[in-house]
């Protein structure tokens, strides 16, 4: 088989400009290894160049509109999809898994203003249309008066809608998985471990165990409604153990298991075209 991977735009890794790379070049290895051909291209190279005719599967960390416009057209595998993709968008993901109870009481609003009936705080604010790219994309408000400024700030920057999201108490743990293959790996998090350090608003754990069944059936389960096979993100536990989802991610750096992710991503992409 001949593969094409996609990597990802520097723009959309902030802070993790060298794990995503690292977890991309670790599968297009792997699939090497299992003696299939691989070609790689950036985002820019695909919308330039097109999809190669003679390619069987493609792998893709895209994010850029333009791109995945190029992808939307493949008629060959794709992992993870286009949709799925846009389904982890932070206004996509919160329309699909509102009222799962999966993740945090949020809205999807106008940056305009607080809507009248938002009055959970503390709370967190985000960008609606991607992922944080930048630090200002987040924001952990502590009041209204807080949030009515940050909304300025992010219609300030053209920014039309955002996400308000109730802040979780409990600790913070990262996750990395492929669907139907469970976690590769979970750990605590600190605010190092962060982009931009918002973990220091979440508790430290007194004993940093979680209940790795419960947090993999969670998983799994955001990973069907979205329909994204390789994903990661944050949870938070509480005190009584409950697990909620605060973030979700397609394709994420897997930065501290990069070898064994890149043997299950290459399983499944292989498994697309049997």
């Amino acid at each position: 088989m001949k593969y094409l991977g996609v990597s990802r735009a520097e723009l959309y890794s902030p802070g993790r400009v060298s794990g995503d790379a690292a977890v991309f070049r670790a599968v297009a290895a792997e699939l090497e290894r299992h003696g299939h051909e691989v070609i790689c291209m950036t985002e820019q190279e695909l919308v330039s160049n097109g999809i190669p005719a003679d390619v069987d599967g493609i792998f893709q960390m895209a994010r850029s509109r333009e791109a995945l416009s190029v992808l939307d057209g493949a008629h060959i595998p794709v992992t993870n999809t286009v949709q799925a993709v846009r389904n982890c968008g932070r206004a996509a993901q919160t329309d699909l898994l509102q009222g799962t109870g999966l993740i945090p009481e949020s809205i999807i609003c106008s940056t305009a203003g607080v809507p009248d009936g938002w009055h959970i705080y503390p709370c967190w604010i985000k960008r609606a249309d991607s992922h944080a790219v930048e630090q200002d994309d987040v924001q952990y408000i502590e009041n209204a008066a807080q949030s009515a400024v940050d909304m300025r700030g992010f219609a300030g920057r053209g920014l039309k809608e955002c996400v308000l999201q109730a802040h979780v108490k409990g600790w913070l743990v990262k996750f990395y998985g492929v669907r139907g293959m469970g976690l590769t790996d979970c750990y605590a998090a600190s605010p190092v471990d962060g982009k931009f350090g918002l973990e220091r608003y979440n508790d430290q754990p007194d004993c940093a165990s979680v209940d790795i069944q419960a947090l993999t059936a969670v998983t799994e389960r955001i990973s069907e409604i979205l329909g994204v096979d390789i994903y990661g993100g944050d949870a938070v536990v509480g005190d009584d153990g409950a697990i909620t989802v605060v973030d979700f991610n397609d394709w994420p750096s897997f930065r501290s298991c990069i070898v064994g992710a890149a043997q299950k991503i290459a399983s499944l992409i292989m498994s697309k075209n049997l």
